[in-house]
């Protein structure tokens, strides 16, 4: 057993103390706290600890409302306020980019109007016919009955997953703005499917192994008046309140424009939404069932300047031979990857507007942009509220445009 004091916060929402001077990560701890712990994992540079025992307790904590708290792997902040997870975001973001020497304007937060309840997707694991998270940095599975970050129709339908009969596989619950759910399996077991055991729920669709054995492949969902499909395997933001605050804050930031080129485009939603301001908009997106809905997507919304590109993004982008007035881009965790990045410097655009869920690598990006642009403005979102995840929303321009 050993006592240290918390002196810092890590990017994961861990607390940092020293044992023997060797860094040790503490999950649940919060500044100034004095705890005993017990060391989980010793590695060469650093320790991981598990606290047994609080010996002074900062008067911040308070007590987190999921039950499954101490043990999921899910969440990461719940034993802050949440005014104090929002402060956390904001210090970490600015860390970050102070640490790549980034210079950046004042910080807007946008706020989630809805920070429980606000989830449409959730994820599951199945073992041994129980159902829920794996515990963090582990392989032990954590049952669970509900999740208070999902939204209400998504846990009802949890209730009623173990009909299926399953023991081993996944199971991911997708849900629309209607309360709509989509219910996705991934197993090699013979599943017990009948729709009456899921009595009050609006399931529009089952898909077994990319195969659909009840209903449709696709839902529909609704945001800053447009109607878009979703496939089942199709990426569309997971928090709606949040996304609609951001797809407000980038129309605010396009200006009438000529060529608009939006990459990892998903269905095409910020496509859709700036196409009132541009002539035509290039969109670039690698999955199939992405692009296939993208293309419905800009006939049920009666926009004809959209032209969806089915692609891997540094392939497909050299191939276009149009200049690009803005360049919209929303990547992957992993962020741009290099030769993309050196596509963007060679063939400037006016503006940039990067969306970005993973700070470290959209400072790694910035830190190679900013040699032709210039940030002008910066965004944090909770999109991911009690987690130590964010989004942040940049707007670039260019310090030399093109003519």
């Amino acid at each position: 057993m050993y006592e240290i004091e918390i002196e810092r916060i890590d990017h994961e929402g861990r607390g940092i103390g020293y044992i023997n001077g060797k860094v040790t990560f503490v999950k649940n701890a919060l500044l100034k706290e004095v705890v005993e712990c017990e060391i989980l994992e010793e590695k060469k540079n650093y320790n991981i600890a598990k606290i047994i025992h609080y010996k002074k307790i900062s008067e911040k904590r308070v007590k987190p409302f999921c039950s499954y708290y101490e043990i999921c792997g899910g969440c990461n902040l719940e034993h802050m306020p949440y005014d104090e997870t929002i402060q956390y975001k904001e210090e970490k973001v600015k860390n970050i980019l102070a640490k790549e020497k980034i210079d950046f304007p004042e910080i807007e937060i946008i706020e989630n109007p809805s920070p429980t309840n606000y989830r449409n997707k959730l994820s599951l694991k199945i073992k041994n016919g129980k159902i829920g998270f794996f515990e963090e940095n582990t392989h032990k599975l954590i049952e669970i009955k509900s999740c208070p970050l999902a939204k209400s129709c998504i846990n009802h339908c949890l209730k009623n997953i173990k009909k299926l009969k399953i023991k081993n596989g996944k199971v991911t619950i997708r849900a629309n703005y209607n309360e709509e759910v989509l219910l996705i399996i991934e197993t090699e077991e013979k599943i017990h499917w009948n729709r009456d055991d899921f009595e009050n729920i609006k399931i529009v669709g089952v898909i077994l192994n990319n195969k659909i054995i009840y209903g449709n492949y696709y839902f529909y969902e609704r945001m800053n008046g447009f109607l878009f499909k979703v496939s089942y395997d199709a990426f569309f933001q997971v928090n709606p309140y949040v996304t609609n605050k951001m797809f407000s804050k980038i129309l605010e930031n396009i200006e009438n424009t000529n060529t608009v080129l939006d990459l990892y485009s998903g269905v095409g939603t910020l496509g859709l939404l700036v196409s009132s301001k541009a002539n035509k908009v290039y969109s670039i997106e690698i999955v199939k069932n992405a692009v296939l809905d993208n293309l419905e997507n800009k006939k049920i919304n009666q926009k004809d300047n959209i032209y969806p590109i089915l692609g891997d993004t540094e392939k497909t982008l050299p191939k276009i031979k149009d200049s690009f007035d803005t360049i919209i881009i929303d990547p992957p965790r992993k962020g741009i990857d290099k030769k993309t990045r050196n596509i963007l410097l060679n063939r400037k655009a006016k503006k940039l507007i990067y969306i970005s869920c993973n700070p470290l690598t959209l400072a790694r990006d910035l830190k190679e942009l900013k040699n032709c642009y210039k940030l002008e403005k910066f965004y944090i979102l909770d999109m991911f509220s009690y987690t130590y995840h964010v989004e942040c929303v940049c707007v670039l321009k260019a310090i030399n445009p093109y003519k």
